[in-house]
């Protein structure tokens, strides 16, 4: 399901997201290919998995009793950009869809990888209907697509061989990289605006880099970041997220300025962000697996402090501890919202 940046304010600044296993075994959710292909069953297990979370965590201010359709269109997760250039889609039950990259023998074939047509692209054309069909159920939609970026989508369409190219300044993967930034901008303006009109003039979107902690502060940029600045040229408002720390890459993003809101990876120096983006709504992430590890009293002094880093208060969104899956308790999760809840009561700006 989709998980929204903000969706339990005013009730809390945390933001626990599950993992597809963990509402698999947890409420018998299933995510194979039905979940994708059919938009009016998606959008209604939804809503039920919402008030699975309302009635586990009673009181903490997950999830809703009742829950209002919160129509999208992730017709094959975070997957579409692999999806428009050929890849085949892996579905699984309690799994997030998978992409099988594309097969190359040299950085040269990259050259020869033809940019997606959407007048007839199937995935396109898939969008599109079920677009059409929530809007008609529901009146609806949120037609916004995470494509993670150039090098996110580069990566899951050639491989971790990505890479290498990059290294070795190969023309082609630089061309790639370019070409899936201008599908962003054209998908946005074919498949998205169609369906949400009221966004108006200008663009949306934002940019996932989370393969970019992968590679050197330089190499991203010399090699990504002019792909980057191809999105951030063509649109109005832009979002960055960052997987892992990102002090060594602060000083390349000033480029991408100015930002809606920017997602912190977990081990960032978070002051050292704020110092940088003075402005700039953060949303701080946290890895579930290290906070499994912390007593709730520790959780409760780090997530204070990483609060404290970041204020002003006004300017963090939520405190996310992403992909929880079926082995982690339910008690880690409620220590979780209290300790976010109580650093945004104690700290003092």
């Amino acid at each position: 399901m989709r998980w929204y940046s903000g969706e339990n304010l005013p009730r809390t600044h945390a933001r626990p997201t599950f993992s597809e296993s963990w509402l698999h075994l947890n409420g018998g959710f299933t995510f194979d290919e039905k979940y994708f292909s059919d938009p009016i069953f998606r959008t209604e297990q939804d809503r039920a998995a919402r008030r699975v979370l309302a009635e586990r965590f009673k009181g903490v201010g997950l999830g809703s009793e009742h829950p209002e359709p919160h129509p999208h269109l992730d017709i094959c997760g975070h997957r579409f950009a692999p999806a428009l250039f050929g890849c085949e889609i892996v579905f699984q039950e309690g799994e997030a869809p998978a992409a099988r990259g594309l097969s190359f023998d040299s950085p040269e074939d990259l050259a020869t990888i033809p940019k997606p047509d959407l007048h007839s692209n199937h995935w396109a054309q898939e969008f599109s209907r079920q677009g059409k069909l929530l809007l008609e159920r529901y009146g609806r939609v949120d037609a916004t697509i995470n494509f993670g970026g150039p090098l996110n989508a580069a990566t899951s369409v050639v491989g971790t061989e990505f890479f290498s190219y990059l290294a070795d300044s190969a023309p082609g993967a630089q061309r790639f990289l370019d070409m899936v930034a201008d599908l962003c901008i054209e998908c946005f303006d074919k498949l998205t605006l169609p369906l949400n009109p009221e966004i108006g003039s200008g663009r949306e979107m934002f940019i996932g880099n989370c393969p970019v902690a992968l590679v050197s502060p330089k190499m991203y940029l010399d090699q990504i970041l002019p792909s980057d600045m191809r999105l951030r040229r063509n649109v109005r408002r832009l979002g960055l997220h960052h997987c892992g720390k990102m002090d060594g890459y602060l000083k390349a993003y000033t480029a991408l300025l100015p930002l809606e809101f920017i997602e912190v990876g977990w081990g960032s120096t978070v002051a050292a962000v704020r110092q940088t983006f003075p402005t700039t709504i953060l949303d701080l992430m946290i890895h579930v697996y290290d906070v499994c590890e912390m007593s709730a009293s520790t959780m409760r002094d780090v997530i204070t402090d990483i609060v404290r880093q970041g204020a002003p208060k006004d300017r963090i969104r939520d405190i996310w501890m992403a992909d929880i899956g079926p082995d982690v308790s339910d008690q880690v999760v409620i220590d979780f919202v209290e300790a976010v809840n109580a650093a945004f009561n104690d700290t003092k700006e």
